[in-house]
C-alpha cells in the first residue's frame, strides 16, 4: 500500500562553523527527518507543515467554505454587527427606552437596514459559486466588497437620525467591524480545515481504475492531495506515463482481493463507458459487495462547445453505498459528547474494576487488540481484561468448542475467563474503555461490533465485508436484541440492515434498548 505523508512541518537547524563532517546524511525518525552536512545539522517534521494550496484543496473537498453554517454566519455578519452597535454602543438608534433592556419597538427603517445589509452581503459574496471557485483570496475579496456595499446601503438611513459627520464615523466603524467579523468566520473555517487534515477527517484511500486520459487526470489531482491517498492503479492494459507506473498493481481481476486486503474507501473508475460498459458494471458490482464508494468521471462525451455544468463543484458522479449527509456530523457530535460524559461518569467504576482485576488475576488491567474498523482499517481497541494473560495463545486449543456458527469464536463456559471477568462481561463493564476509542474517532456509540483480525480473515463471503462501510460501535442491533443469542449469519444480516436503514432515531432506539439488555445480562457470554 502506498501512503502519502502529511504536508505540515516545522523544524529547527543548528549550525556548527567548526564541525567537520565527511558527507551529507539523512536519518528519518518517525515524523521527523534529521539532515546533516558539514557545518549544519537540521531537523524538520513533515507532519506540521501548513501548505496554503493544499489547505484550500482540503477546504474545497470537505466543503468547509460551502457549508450552510459558514455561509449563514458570513452573510449575517453585517446584520449582527449593526444589531450589536444598536444594542451596546448606541441604543438610542434602535430602542425608545433609556435602558438597554427595554423591550424594543423596531421601526420599519431599522428592519429595512437589517434586511438590506443581509441581502447585499449574500449577493456580494456570490452565493451561487461552487467550492472550486472558493479560494481563500476570493473569500477575503468578497468579504471586503460585501462590507463596503453594506456601508453604502445603510449610509442614507443613518442620515435620517444622525448628522453627516456622525453618520460617516458610524459607517466607517461598521465597515471595520463587519470586515473583521467576516474574517474571523473565515479564519475559523481555515482552522477547522487545518485541524481536520489527518486528524478529524482522515485521508481516504483511493484505488484508480483505468490508466487512460481520465485515470491520469484523477491520478494527478489526487496523488498530492491532503485528502486522498492513492493506493494504486488497476488496468488490463496500462497506458499511463512513467510516474504513474510506480503505482500500477495489475489487471481488473485484482479488484476483489485488493478491496478485501486493503482499507480502500473510494474506487475512482475512469474507464470509457462506450467500450468498457461491462467491466464498469463489474467494478460497481464488486464495490457494492464491499460497500465501497464508486466515482466515475462526468465527462462522458467529447464536446467542442458544450461545457459540463460544475455548479455542485464536482467533475465526477458518485455512487455511495451508505448514507452520507450532514447527519453524520450530528452523529459524530453525539459520539463525542456522549462518550466524554460517560467516560467521566464511569471513572469510579473503572477504578474499582481495575483494582478487582489486579487482586483476582495477575497481569495488566487493560486488554488491547487489533480490530477492523471503517473500510477494514485496523485500529487498537481497548477493554478491561476479563481473561488470563495468555488467553489468545490458548484460543487454538478451544477452537473445536466454538458455540457460534461462523468465523467468530464464542463460548459460554470459556475456561480462560477469570472470576471477576465473568461479572465484567455480564454487566458489559469491560466495554467501558471503548469510550476512548469513540472519542478518538475509531468507533461510534452505535454501529456494527468491530471484528478481530482472526475473525475477518475467516470470512469467505465478500458481501459480508460491507459491514465495514461504517464506523464500528460499542452497541448494535444484535446486542440490543439478545447479544450473543444468535448465529454469525444473522449477526451480519442485522448489521447490514442497520447500515441500510440508518438514522439518528434508530441510533437512539438502539442506545435506549441496550440498557435493559445490559441490566438483565441478556445473551451475555
Amino acid at each position: 500500500m502506498v501512503q502519502i505523508q502529511p504536508d505540515r512541518s516545522f523544524g529547527f537547524a543548528v549550525r556548527f562553523e567548526t564541525l567537520a563532517m565527511p558527507s551529507r546524511w539523512s536519518l528519518p525518525m518517525g515524523n521527523w527527518t534529521v539532515d546533516a552536512s558539514p557545518g549544519t545539522i537540521s531537523a524538520k517534521s513533515e507532519k506540521n507543515k501548513l501548505d496554503w494550496t493544499k489547505l484550500e484543496q482540503h477546504l474545497q473537498e470537505i466543503g468547509t467554505l460551502h457549508t450552510s453554517i459558514y455561509r449563514v454566519a458570513r452573510d449575517l455578519a453585517p446584520a449582527l454587527v449593526l444589531s450589536g452597535y444598536w444594542f451596546f454602543k448606541h441604543p438610542g438608534l434602535m430602542f425608545h427606552g433609556s435602558d438597554w433592556w427595554y423591550i424594543p419597538r423596531i421601526s420599519l427603517l431599522e428592519i429595512g437596514m437589517l434586511g438590506a445589509v443581509t441581502l447585499v452581503s449574500r449577493v456580494a459574496t456570490g452565493r451561487g459559486r461552487g467550492p472550486k471557485d472558493e479560494s481563500l483570496h476570493r473569500e477575503m475579496s468578497a468579504t471586503f466588497l460585501a462590507a463596503f456595499l453594506c456601508c453604502l446601503a445603510i449610509y442614507p438611513c443613518l442620515l435620517a437620525k444622525l448628522d453627516w459627520q456622525e453618520a460617516l464615523r458610524v459607517d466607517a466603524g461598521f465597515f471595520l467591524a463587519t470586515s473583521l467579523a467576516s474574517l474571523v468566520f473565515l479564519a475559523a473555517a481555515c482552522v477547522i480545515g487545518w485541524i481536520s487534515i489527518d486528524t478529524i477527517i482522515p485521508r481516504r484511500e483511493v484505488l484508480i481504475i483505468g490508466s487512460g486520459r481520465g485515470g491520469q487526470a484523477a491520478y494527478n489531482e489526487m496523488v498530492d492531495s491532503p485528502v486522498y491517498n492513492v493506493v494504486g492503479v488497476l488496468d488490463d492494459s496500462f497506458v499511463g506515463p512513467a510516474h504513474m507506473r510506480d503505482r500500477y498493481l495489475g489487471g481488473l481481476e485484482l479488484l476483489d482481493p485488493l478491496l478485501k486486503e486493503n482499507p480502500v474507501s473510494v474506487v475512482y473508475c475512469s474507464l470509457p463507458v462506450k467500450s468498457m460498459y461491462e467491466p464498469i458494471q463489474q467494478v460497481i458490482a464488486v464495490c457494492e459487495q464491499f460497500g465501497v464508494e464508486v466515482r466515475h468521471s462526468s465527462h462522458l462525451f467529447h464536446t467542442k462547445i458544450a461545457q459540463l455544468d460544475r455548479r455542485p463543484g464536482k467533475n465526477y458522479s458518485i455512487l455511495r453505498m451508505v448514507r452520507d449527509d450532514s447527519t453524520r456530523y450530528v452523529k459524530r457530535a453525539i459520539d463525542i459528547l456522549g462518550a466524554g460524559i460517560l467516560l467521566i461518569l464511569s471513572l469510579p467504576v473503572l477504578i474499582a474494576a481495575g483494582i478487582a482485576i489486579k487482586v483476582v488475576s495477575p497481569g495488566p488491567i487493560f486488554f488491547s487488540q487489533d480490530r477492523y474498523g471503517l473500510h477494514r482499517r485496523r485500529f487498537r481497541m481497548f477493554k478491561l481484561r476479563t481473561m488470563v494473560v495468555n488467553a489468545e495463545g490458548l484460543l487454538a486449543q478451544l477452537e473445536h468448542r466454538n458455540e457460534l456458527a461462523g468465523p467468530a469464536f464464542k463460548m459460554r463456559q470459556d475456561p480462560r475467563v477469570t472470576k471477576i471477568g465473568s461479572f465484567l462481561r455480564k454487566t458489559s463493564i469491560d466495554e467501558l474503555p471503548q469510550l476512548w476509542n469513540v472519542l478518538v474517532g475509531d468507533m461510534s456509540l452505535v454501529g456494527p461490533r468491530p471484528l478481530s483480525v482472526r475473525d475477518v480473515l475467516k470470512i469467505e463471503d465478500s458481501a459480508q465485508l460491507r459491514r465495514f462501510s461504517v464506523l464500528p460501535g460499542i452497541t448494535c442491533i444484535w446486542q440490543m436484541s439478545g447479544r450473543n443469542n444468535t448465529d454469525f449469519a444473522n449477526w451480519i444480516r442485522q448489521d447490514l440492515e442497520y447500515i441500510d436503514s440508518w438514522s439518528l432515531f434508530l441510533d437512539m432506539k438502539i442506545l435506549i434498548g441496550t440498557v435493559p439488555a445490559v441490566l438483565w445480562g441478556k445473551g451475555a457470554m
